[in-house]
Order: structure tokens, then C-alpha cells, then sequence
């Protein structure tokens, strides 16, 4: 719901979204999307051992996603599911050099929580979500 409401918030439609899970559960993902009513280009798995997934570098992570965007290049935001897999200082320079919004899972329940409490208070170097406070 949070992810939803975020998305919603930055303007995105169309959205790609980036997982560590199997096609099962990221079919799972892509239908709640779609029926919550958005352009679902792709949701892709990051194929990444479980026992790997806390210590992969940043430079994986963000080539990844980078190339995941020039393969699906034709959408508004990206969506990294997974609170505990992605670390949300990596939104940032994604944000900076794709050109689109990135909602990380914690971000969004961040920003979610300070909307519905009426309370702005907007973190600088967070990415988008969390400067902006849409």
C-alpha cells in the first residue's frame, strides 16, 4: 500500500520493478500492480545466491538496475522490492543518473507515515520520495 501510494505520489505509470525473488512470487508482485491500475513493463529477479544477497557491492547492484532500465527504458520509476535486500543509499545516484524516480520498500513506509501524521519533514540525500515529500 505504502509502494502504491508513493508511486502515485512521484507521478509514475509506467514502472519496472527489480526483485531477488523467482518468477513466482515476482508474478505474485506484478498482479497486485497491475490490478492497483499501473503499466508493469517488467519485474525482474536479480540472480543472486540467498546467502549472497547482504553482501553484494553497490557496483553489482547498480549495473544491474542500469541495465534493466536500458533493456525496459520506456518507463517512469522503478521499484526495488524487497525492505531488507536493497539498501536505500543506493536510490540516490540511480535517481541522479537514470533520470526517474526509485522507491525503495523503507522510503516509502517513511514517507507514508509522515503524510498521514501531517508531518514534513524532508531528508536531504534521500532521493526523491524523501526530499520532495510529494
Amino acid at each position: 500500500m505504502t509502494q502504491i501510494e508513493a508511486f502515485r505520489a512521484l507521478g509514475i505509470k509506467r514502472l519496472l520493478g527489480v526483485t531477488f525473488h523467482d518468477k513466482t512470487i515476482n508474478d505474485m508482485f506484478a498482479g497486485y500492480f497491475i490490478e492497483a491500475g499501473f503499466d508493469l513493463v517488467a519485474i525482474e529477479g536479480m540472480p543472486v545466491e540467498r546467502s549472497r544477497r547482504q553482501t553484494i557491492s553497490c557496483e553489482e547492484i547498480y549495473s544491474h538496475i542500469k541495465n534493466l532500465f536500458f533493456k525496459h527504458s520506456d518507463v517512469d520509476g522503478i521499484y526495488l522490492q524487497g525492505s531488507g535486500t536493497w539498501r536505500a543509499i543506493d536510490v540516490v545516484p540511480l535517481e541522479e543518473d537514470l533520470g526517474i524516480p526509485v522507491v525503495h520498500p523503507v522510503a516509502a513506509r517513511v514517507w507514508y507515515v509522515q503524510k498521514r501524521l501531517r508531518i514534513r519533514q524532508p531528508v536531504k540525500g534521500a532521493g526523491r520520495l524523501l526530499e520532495q515529500m510529494p
